[in-house]
């Protein structure tokens, strides 16, 4: 027995997407980037998925269950964790309202320096992350983790700001976002990209979770630093998102 990892990033209803290339991000921290179309959902399918794992009878969990599965205890077999990446504006437009009706969790991995301090409209066009105030008024639904502060950066050679710093200096970034977000020792791989060295420094850090992009179930013989997470592509089919979270 054990439990699928669903994540997200972008949410944009069908006639929103009129590109196929990557979307410009905009963020607080001075970062210019951008997200591969494959990494949004549209809302019309989410919805969709939200309503087939109901109907099907999943249960979906909290953090704390996550905790308290990898201390022995049990969980339905049936079980399924919501996480979304860097908080994009969408996810408050689109996907927060679905999960609010339903009542069901989901785990926010935060980037802090790349919220803003104030509200900025919503812009299709553009990948633009919340501001400080926008993500708290989501608490009813979201549980807020550890993205770094300033580290989701990623290089030519393939390489992350994350795995390019000293250990203290890592250290300081993730306790700084460890003070905003309500689970600070849970963390996300910026852009999935890690290795066994990264695996240590998080434990040395003092790191109790992290989830990386590698496809697969996690059961308790899952490396807690290297939980596993099904990535939902765009466009993908209710009948392949069933075999998804199989």
């Amino acid at each position: 027995m054990g439990f699928r990892t669903l994540c997200y990033h972008e949410f944009r209803k069908r006639e929103e997407i009129t590109e196929t290339g990557p979307s410009t991000i905009k963020v607080a921290q001075d970062y210019q980037d951008a997200l591969p179309r494959p990494l949004f959902t549209y809302v019309e399918d989410f919805e969709e998925q939200i309503g087939y794992l109901k109907a099907e009878g999943y249960h979906f969990l909290t953090l704390e269950e996550v905790r308290a599965y990898y201390t022995g205890q049990d969980i339905p077999k049936k079980a399924i964790l919501l996480t979304v990446d860097d908080a994009y504006q969408s996810f408050k437009k689109y996907a927060y309202p679905i999960l609010k009706k339903h009542n069901i969790p989901i785990v926010s991995f935060v980037v802090l320096g790349w919220l803003s301090e104030e509200r900025e409209s919503y812009a299709p066009d553009l990948s633009v992350t919340m501001s400080k105030e926008e993500l708290s008024e989501m608490a009813d639904s979201i549980t807020t983790a550890n993205h770094t502060t300033r580290l989701h950066q990623r290089y030519a050679d393939g390489s992350t700001a994350f795995q390019n710093i000293s250990f203290e200096e890592l250290k300081s970034d993730l306790d700084e976002c460890g003070e905003f977000v309500e689970e600070p020792s849970v963390f996300a791989y910026p852009f999935g990209i890690y290795n066994k060295e990264d695996v240590l420094r998080l434990k040395n850090a003092g790191m109790e979770f992290a989830f990386t992009c590698e496809s697969g179930m996690n059961t308790r013989l899952t490396t807690p630093l290297e939980l596993h997470r099904e990535v939902v592509p765009l466009g993908i089919a209710l009948e392949q998102f069933k075999d998804l979270v199989k």
